[in-house]
C-alpha cells in the first residue's frame, strides 16, 4: 500500500502475491517496453454490494460497527487471489483497514486477512450483497512480531504452493504492519494457511527500512508481492519481494536510504521448507536486498538500491510486479493513488519510465491497491490481455462510498520482434 492519503486507519499501503511460473532473472532486455491500453475499466464490487455485504461478515462482531464510517474498508491492500481447490471459482484476499476487536480487549488494530469464494467477476461472491458463503475475517494475534503496538496489520497478496513443493497446497500471504509514528512505521511479514485462509500463523516480519523506528519519522515499505524466479546463472529458484522505502523526517540524512523501487529474495526452498516442513514460529532470515550489484544486505535492516531512478509522480507508488509470458519480461503495475503506471523491466533489476494508463492531473477519484492478474489457468502469469483489479474511492474521499474495479489491459504499440 503506497502512502500518499489517508485511509481509514493509516495511509493506503499493497499486497498482491503471484504465482509466476519460473522466469529467468537474465532476459534479454532488446526491446523497448510496450505500449499498452485499458481496454475496458468496469466495476465489479459496487458501493451498495460493498455495504451490504458488511452486514455478513463472519465471525460475527469482526466488523464491530457495519453501518459506521468506514463500515467495511475492504480492500485495503491489493487483492490476491487463487483459484479453489474444486476449481469452481477463486478465493480472494484483501485487508479490511477498519478496527476489529483483537484478544478480546485491544479495539485499536486495523486490518485484517479476509478471504471472499467468488468469480474474476464477482470478487465478493455471490449473490451480490448476501454471498454464500460470506467473506471471513482472521486477525493476526498479538506475538513477539506483532506487539500491540503495531496498530495495522493486513494482507492480501497471495501464493498457493504447487504440487511437489514442501507445503504442497498451503497458502502464504505477504503482510503490511504498521507501528504509530508521524504518521506511522512500517514492515512486510509473512503467515502462512492450511486451511484456505480461513486461519493463518504467523512466521514473522521479514523486509524493514534500513533505518530505526522513529517516532517523528515516517516510513512506508509497501505491500511487495511474492514473485517466483530462477537465477539464469546459476539456475536456482528464489522468491523475489519487490517494494519501496519511502521516508520522510526533518533530517535529510535520516532519510538518506529513500527509494522508489527496491527488490528482496530468499531461496525458495529454503523459504517452503523452513515456514511450511520445519515449524519454525519465525522464519530464519533468509531474505536479502539488492544493494550495488549484490544481494548481501538483510532483509531486516539492510540497505536497499534504487531500481527505479526515473520515477516521476506519474509512475511513483506502490509496485506490484508480475512475470509476463507474453513479454517474457517482468511486468509492474504501480498506484500512487492518482495514477496506476504500467512499466517492464528485462532483468527485474533496471527499470525504465512507465507509462501512467489511468489518472490526470487534477483528479478527483482515488486509485489505490492496484495488482496484476493473467486470463489462464495460473492468474500468476500475464499474457497478451491481463486484469487489474483496485479499490476506487469515487468521490476521493476515504471509504466514502468505495468500488473495486477492473481494468482490462491489452497492448496497444509492440512490433513482432518484441514479442518474446
Amino acid at each position: 500500500m503506497v502512502t500518499w492519503f489517508p485511509s481509514a486507519s493509516k495511509w493506503v499501503l499493497f499486497v498482491l502475491i503471484l504465482n509466476l511460473g519460473f522466469p529467468a532473472s537474465g532476459s534479454d532486455p532488446a526491446s523497448a517496453p510496450c505500449q499498452v491500453q485499458v481496454a475496458a475499466n468496469e466495476v465489479v464490487v459496487s458501493a451498495t454490494e460493498w455495504y451490504e455485504v458488511a452486514q455478513h461478515v463472519l465471525p460475527a462482531g469482526v466488523v464491530e460497527n457495519p453501518g459506521v464510517w468506514p463500515y467495511f474498508a475492504w480492500s485495503d491492500t491489493p487483492l490476491g487471489l487463487t483459484p479453489t481447490r474444486d476449481g469452481t471459482g477463486y478465493l480472494f484476499f484483501g485487508s479490511d483497514g477498519g478496527d476489529h476487536p483483537f484478544d478480546g480487549q485491544l479495539t485499536e488494530r486495523a486490518g485484517s486477512i479476509t478471504v471472499s469464494r467468488g468469480t474474476l467477476d464477482h470478487p465478493l461472491g455471490q449473490p451480490a450483497g448476501d454471498p454464500n458463503p460470506p467473506p471471513h475475517e482472521f486477525l493476526l494475534p498479538e506475538s513477539a512480531n506483532l506487539p500491540a503496538t503495531m496498530d495495522y496489520v493486513g494482507g492480501g497478496p497471495v501464493y498457493r504452493v504447487p504440487a511437489g513443493e514442501p507445503g504442497a497446497g498451503s497458502l502464504l500471504i505477504v503482510y503490511h504492519a504498521e507501528q504509530p509514528a508521524n504518521p506511522f512505521w512500517s514492515w512486510l511479514g509473512l503467515a502462512k494457511s492450511a486451511d484456505e485462509g480461513l486461519t493463518w500463523q504467523d512466521l514473522g516480519l521479514i523486509v524493514s527500512g534500513p533505518q530505526p523506528y522513529v517516532a517523528q519519522g515516517a516510513l512506508d515499505i509497501g505491500d511487495g508481492n511474492l514473485l517466483v524466479v530462477t537465477d539464469a546463472a546459476t539456475s536456482q529458484k528464489y522468491f523475489y519481494i519487490y517494494f519501496p522505502e519511502h521516508c520522510w523526517n526533518t533530517s535529510t540524512a535520516f532519510c538518506d536510504g529513500y527509494t522508489n523501487l527496491s527488490v528482496a529474495r530468499a531461496p525458495y526452498e529454503a523459504l517452503l521448507t523452513a515456514a511450511l516442513l520445519d515449524g519454525f514460529t519465525t522464519v530464519p532470515p533468509l531474505f536479502h536486498k539488492y544493494y550495488d550489484g549484490q544481494w548481501d544486505e538483510p532483509g531486516m535492516g539492510g540497505k536497499a538500491g534504487e531500481l527505479f531512478p526515473g520515477a516521476t509522480g506519474e509512475s511513483d507508488g506502490d509496485p506490484q510486479v508480475a512475470w509476463s509470458a507474453y513479454r517474457n519480461r517482468f511486468v509492474a503495475i504501480i498506484d500512487n493513488s492518482q495514477y496506476i503506471a504500467y512499466g517492464e523491466s528485462a532483468d527485474g533489476l533496471q527499470w525504465p519510465p512507465m507509462q501512467a494508463i489511468i489518472g490526470t492531473s487534477p483528479e478527483t477519484p482515488v486509485y489505490a491497491y492496484a495488482n496484476a492478474v493473467g486470463l489462464g489457468p495460473d492468474t500468476g502469469i500475464l499474457g497478451d490481455t491481463f486484469y487489474s483489479y483496485y479499490t476506487e474511492w469515487p468521490t476521493g474521499e476515504s471509504w466514502n462510498p468505495a468500488t473495486i474495479n477492473r481494468l482490462t489491459i491489452t497492448y496497444l504499440s509492440c512490433s513482432q520482434a518484441e514479442v518474446k
